[in-house]
């Protein structure tokens, strides 16, 4: 499949985790990609400009000292390309992903509804 940026082994982990979760904020994508954050925000810049991803800004307001949160999703080009070049690239989407998604998952669930 033709992608219109480069698909490197941290862009999968990142689709991994986007295909496996709901919306998330670039942190909890981070951390359950197992990647730094200075690595994942460029990725999901990419996948935004290449209409892979749709983003928000947090509404509500933050705890103090914490500063708003951006929230990622695929879209629905997003996520059949995403399903694609992961099943192309590593067979299916990893299982070593789920573990590390819980948290982050739950975390995400306990803001309420997002969209």
């Amino acid at each position: 499949m033709k992608t219109p940026f480069k698909i490197t082994g941290a862009t999968l982990d990142v689709l991994e985790v986007l295909i496996l979760g709901d919306e998330l904020h670039g942190f909890a994508v981070a951390k359950a990609a197992g990647k730094p954050t200075g690595s994942v925000y460029p990725i999901l810049l990419r996948l935004e400009e290449a209409g892979w991803v749709e983003s928000r800004w947090e509404t509500e307001h933050p705890e103090t000292g914490r500063p708003r949160r951006r929230f990622y999703k695929l879209t629905a080009d997003g996520i059949t390309s995403a399903q694609a070049i992961v099943k192309e690239r590593r067979g299916q989407v990893s299982a070593r992903q789920g573990p590390k998604l819980g948290p982050a998952l739950g975390f995400v669930r306990r803001l309420g509804p997002a969209w």
